[in-house]
């Protein structure tokens, strides 16, 4: 086949395959063809198979890989001085070459560091300049203005009027006030001894009547707490934990609570939809139904699934809204027009019939419930076997709420909300205790594990919505840790702790037996998941920040703890008294707590607070012992002596006075001391002693009446008043005069206590110096001229006074006596059955032998 044959085939078939449409056609010839695919494998030949396989690689990673190559090849590759090829160590001219390069180089880099060096120190230095500048300008506006660029403004004296008595601010703000000011009021009619007020809705009325003070949560939180305690009182020996878990009272006060909020709720919708609503006829909950039922279902697409509708009205949605405002009379009206479930119609008019008899209080639990039992078993099986998957979740909610059944079935398409999810389960709650072998059930306290324990606080979202999570725990019968709850933050806590005040004295809170436990904690005897409330730490902490400041209120709060006791087994309303007086037991303290002094006996005080306390077995005086224990014990000796007085505890004031004195009592007096305190002590004790001294031990009496005289003894002898110090030794018996007296004076030691013998030795020291005084006085005078006089204590003791021819014999007689004086006190160091510091002895024989 030639040529032109072959060309002739190639147009017939390029006609053939000609097509109506118009094609893309090839714009080359055969041989352009050729050309182009030798061009191509030539290139692709050329180039290797590794450039091929970079192109492809780098390709599918988004790199252009001839791009890259010029910029790699643009690159400059002597960015930098490079080190000099090394050169062998026989080439000369190349060494030379590369020292000369080197040298250059070198110079090259330490000038370039200068110069950078340079560059950074004038760029300081010109920083440091304009920043020097900036606070002298910034300094300069600081000072204050000259008088002449401003007009003269005059100052105006305003007078300013200090209170007399300046008291501490109050730390009470506006809520804790009002609700102390209850407290205060609650405890004098609780004093007065009339029938003590609801002290829960006293509360409550007072928060609804402060609505600029609170606000509408609060009110909330207080109202379904009183709704919740509205039952019937519990007596005190009752134990409000175990009452609560086993009586159904409050499971009925809870459902009352939810389905009256509901009826609001229901009105609330027919107020805004009237005309959709019709509301009209009598106004009770059947006919609220009506309406309600007519507003939510009013679209045809929200009958879908319900069965038994009427003339577009759905029959179980009005007899589920019927139970959840608990009216079981409208849903029985309900069944009945709707002619269908007589089973259930007949079960439902029996539980309607059972609540009317249990509100008139005439329905006891027995036999009554007998005949349904059958009857309920078949509505239960019917409820297992058919609607489980019913397609009406009003039907199958209705089933589940009067056979009480099926606990854990979320009934999602009815339940909507918390309140609807708790009315739910309190109505399927097991209230009676047959057992159940068919269906599951669920307990009252199964329903508070799950509040609290399943669910808790994270569930709820209990940190932003705490007035719901609070309402959750009050409903399910949790008061204690829905309280404990709300006492967390500091706003709540006035609410929290006038709440547990509240239920304790209605007998509905469960504290525990230890006051030392923590604020929420658990008894092993207690049922699941029951906490207590430590009611004695919730007041202690709240009182404890302004105790201090507003006293009265602390106390008000303080006398709730009257029936509570400590761990020592002492009355904790008491001990808590003796803590804040032991913190704070001034002049101010005791005029407010035991009233003002008596002005016929200055440690004896009338009236005070305390006085509005009345109670036989913890008066003031009680408190007085109590706090000057704990101050004797913390060594506030002198405020201790003064609280054993006010409470007639004399014993102990003196005692205590006895203990002191004997440290102090050989002292000089000074400014301000130990000892000029206890001598002002001692004073008013001994104004007062004539009323009480029949209320105090004969030993301990005497004991302070020798150590008041040695009292005056040395501040007699520390002030020279030597005559006057000897007579009271002489008069109280103290030392003797003569070695006859030795014994006599031992004897009477022997009577009073060991605190006289602790300061004998100073006495024995002071009497034998006095006795040397004057025997140094008069041997200087009967060595002297002859005239003269003894001083008053050597007259005192020496014979009558004799004629002047006889004096120097009497100067001698003096001198005898003085040294028989100082032998009675060595006699007596020796005789007293008490061992004497051995540098007493020491002293005391070496003055004897000096005057000798």
């Amino acid at each position: 086949m030639d040529l032109n044959e072959l060309l002739q085939q190639a147009q017939r078939l390029s006609n053939e395959t000609q097509m109506d449409t118009e094609m893309p056609r090839v714009e080359r010839t055969l041989s352009q063809v050729l050309q182009a695919t030798q061009e191509l494998h030539a290139r692709v030949t050329q180039a290797g198979t590794n450039d091929l396989q970079a192109h492809i690689l780098l390709g599918s990673r988004g790199v252009d890989l001839p791009k890259l190559t010029q910029k790699l090849e643009s690159l400059s590759a002597r960015q930098s001085f490079e080190p000099l090829n090394p050169i062998a160590d026989t080439d000369v001219e190349g060494y030379l070459k590369n020292e000369r390069e080197n040298a250059i180089i070198a110079v090259i880099e330490e000038t370039n560091r200068n110069i950078f060096k340079s560059v950074e120190r004038n760029k300081m230095r010109c920083i440091f300049a304009e920043w020097g500048e900036e606070k002298e300008r910034l300094l300069n506006a600081l000072v204050g203005p000259n008088q002449d660029d401003f007009p003269e403004v005059h100052r105006h004296m305003v007078p300013t009027v200090l209170p007399q008595s300046a008291l501490p601010r109050s730390r009470l703000n506006r809520v804790e006030a009002m609700y102390a000011q209850e407290i205060k009021l609650y405890n004098q009619v609780h004093n007065q001894g009339t029938q003590r007020p609801n002290l829960l809705v006293q509360f409550t009325q007072v928060v609804k009547e402060q609505q600029n003070t609170f606000d509408n949560q609060i009110h909330e939180m207080w109202s379904v707490l009183s709704y919740m305690a509205n039952v019937t009182p519990l007596s005190r020996s009752a134990d409000p934990i175990k009452s609560r878990q086993t009586g159904a009272p409050f499971v009925q006060q809870a459902l009352g609570y939810l389905e009256q909020c509901y009826k609001q709720y229901m009105n609330t919708v027919i107020q805004k939809n009237r005309l959709v609503g019709m509301r009209g006829g009598i106004p009770n909950v059947y006919n609220t139904v009506c309406s309600y039922v007519a507003i939510t279902f009013q679209m045809p697409q929200s009958l879908i699934g319900l069965l038994d509708v009427s003339a577009g009205r759905p029959l179980w949605p009005l007899v589920y809204y019927s139970l959840r405002s608990g009216d079981l009379g409208a849903g029985v009206q309900f069944l009945k027009e709707g002619g269908v479930c007589v089973d259930l119609l007949k079960l439902l008019q029996h539980k309607h019939q059972i609540k009317q008899q249990q509100q008139q209080q005439q329905y006891q639990l027995g036999d009554q419930e007998r005949p349904n039992a059958k009857l309920e078993g078949q509505l239960k099986l019917e409820y297992n076997n058919k609607l489980r998957v019913c397609t009406d979740p009003f039907k199958k909610a209705v089933y589940a709420i009067v056979l009480a059944c099926d606990p854990h079935e979320p009934h999602q398409e009815v339940v909507r909300t918390i309140d609807d999810f708790l009315w739910m389960q309190l109505s399927v709650l097991c209230t009676d205790e047959r057992p159940d072998y068919n269906i599951e059930r669920l307990s009252y306290g199964g329903l508070q594990s799950l509040i609290l324990e399943k669910y808790g606080e994270n569930y709820f979202n209990a940190r932003e919505k705490t007035p719901l999570y609070f309402q959750v725990l009050v409903l399910t019968g949790q008061f204690e840790a829905a309280i404990e709850f709300l006492a967390r933050t500091d706003a709540n806590r006035p609410h929290a702790v006038h709440m547990a005040i509240a239920l304790n004295e209605l007998n509905m809170l469960g504290t525990p037996s230890d006051v030392q436990k923590p604020l929420l904690s658990a008894e092993p005897t207690d049922p699941p998941p029951m906490r207590r409330l430590n009611l004695a730490r919730l007041i202690i902490m709240y009182t404890k920040c302004f105790e201090q400041t507003d006293t009265v209120e602390a106390l008000q709060y303080y006398y709730l703890l009257r029936h509570f006791k400590a761990t020592d087994g002492r009355n904790l309303m008491m001990t808590c008294f003796c803590d804040m007086l032991v913190e704070n037991c001034d002049d101010n303290m005791l005029l407010l707590i035991f009233g003002e002094p008596d002005p016929n006996d200055p440690w004896r005080y009338i009236g005070g607070i305390f006085a509005q306390f009345p109670n036989m077995e913890h008066d003031k005086y009680t408190l007085a012992g109590m706090v000057g224990d704990e101050l004797s014990d913390r060594t506030k000796f002198e405020a201790a002596i003064r609280l054993y007085f006010i409470g007639g505890q004399m014993d102990k004031a003196l005692r205590l006075l006895c203990s002191l004195l004997t440290q102090v009592v050989h002292q000089p007096t000074r400014q301000g001391s130990i000892r000029e305190q206890l001598t002002a002590v001692s004073e008013r004790m001994n104004q007062s002693l004539a009323r009480r001294k029949m209320d105090v031990d004969e030993h301990v009496m005497r004991t302070y009446t020798m150590l008041s005289q040695l009292l005056k003894f040395f501040d007699y002898y520390h002030a020279g008043e030597s005559r006057l110090a000897v007579e009271i030794l002489t008069k109280n018996r103290i030392t003797p005069n003569t070695s006859a007296e030795v014994d006599e004076c031992v004897s009477s030691l022997k009577l009073v206590g060991s605190d006289i013998i602790k300061v004998l030795p100073d006495v024995l020291l002071a009497a034998m110096d006095l006795i040397y005084a004057e025997y140094l006085e008069v041997k200087a005078s009967a060595g002297g001229s002859g005239g003269g006089s003894s001083s008053g204590v050597a007259a005192a003791a020496s014979a009558p006074d004799d004629t002047a021819g006889q004096a120097g014999d009497g100067k001698e007689e003096l001198l005898m006596h003085l040294r028989g004086r100082a032998k009675a006190l060595t006699n007596m160091a020796a005789t007293l059955p008490y061992r004497m510091p051995s540098d007493t002895n020491n002293r005391l024989v070496q003055l004897e032998i000096l005057m000798h």
